[in-house]
């Protein structure tokens, strides 16, 4: 009877492990310029891409990446982590500080699912707009998946897309990284002419409310939420989709009352709707 219990506990600790990703939270360092678990670029004694911070969205620490300088040229720095899984998870969530030198600096999250070596879904998500306060992000790493995944390859750059400025001293603080189940952005329907962003519903609202909006193409789209201060707090779609009505659920845990405005852009489209948060 002991042995069957301690089988069974030995399974779901490893089910468990299987569903998280290691050292989500940055809070365990080899040392200070080591994420256990994470490989980075760094190349002690000649650059430092990849650091520990004290400024933490929560607990002790988060990952700081930055681009420094080697003898007048930028290291761009690469964060990366790869873990068994066991099926897929349509959300990849965590929280972010972003200090671009330059208006073409990106911090990009790329998640990749395989099967045997072989690629089999995959999401990304461009944070290319400065933020000094955490702000959240998600996207669906599974688009596109067919079969059963056994690793989840997830990795963190940030480079310069521009031939003048490389973009030296720019860096990004990363903390609390989580997999999700579905998300949180339901297609409606597909017989559209037209790109619309609607009003949330309640609004008023505590703490959820829902936005929907509507593309009559397959467009790359994002939708983002801003503070009355015009600062970025939550990036909710940032993909390609195909033409329909969507709609998103948004929870607004751990935000102040007061208003809000969701911004949408696809291909030529824009606008921008306010909505209130009372608690």
């Amino acid at each position: 009877m002991k042995f069957v219990t301690l089988i069974l506990l030995i399974l779901c600790i490893t089910i468990s492990l299987n569903a998280q990703i290691p050292n989500a939270g940055f809070e365990n360092w080899i040392d200070e310029n080591t994420p256990q678990y994470w490989n980075t670029n760094n190349l002690p004694s000649t650059w430092i891409t990849v650091s520990r911070s004290a400024n933490a969205y929560s607990g002790s620490y988060a990952a700081r990446v930055e681009i420094p300088d080697f003898n007048g040229f930028p290291i761009y720095p690469v964060l990366t982590v790869t873990f068994p899984v066991t099926q897929y998870d349509q959300v990849l969530n965590g929280y972010y500080q972003f200090y671009p030198v330059g208006n073409e600096v990106v911090l990009s999250v790329y998640a990749y699912y395989f099967k045997d070596g072989f690629l089999t879904g995959s999401g990304s998500i461009d944070l290319d707009a400065g933020v000094s306060s955490y702000t959240s992000f998600s996207f669906d790493p599974s688009a596109g998946y067919s079969g059963t995944p056994d690793s989840l390859w997830i990795q963190f750059e940030m480079v310069s897309n521009s031939g003048t400025n490389p973009g030296i001293g720019s860096y990004a603080l990363i903390d609390q990284l989580s997999l999700g189940g579905a998300s949180d952005l339901k297609q409606i329907n597909r017989n559209l002419s037209d790109y619309s962003l609607k009003q949330n519903y309640p609004n008023p609202f505590n703490p959820t409310t829902t936005i929907s909006f509507s593309i009559p193409k397959t467009s790359r789209v994002t939708l983002e939420i801003y503070n009355s201060l015009g600062e970025k707090v939550s990036t909710l779609v940032s993909k390609t989709l195909p033409a329909s009505t969507y709609r998103y659920e948004w929870d607004s845990e751990g935000l102040a009352s007061g208003i809000y405005f969701y911004k949408m852009v696809a291909d030529n489209f824009t606008e921008i709707r306010k909505m209130i948060l009372l608690k």
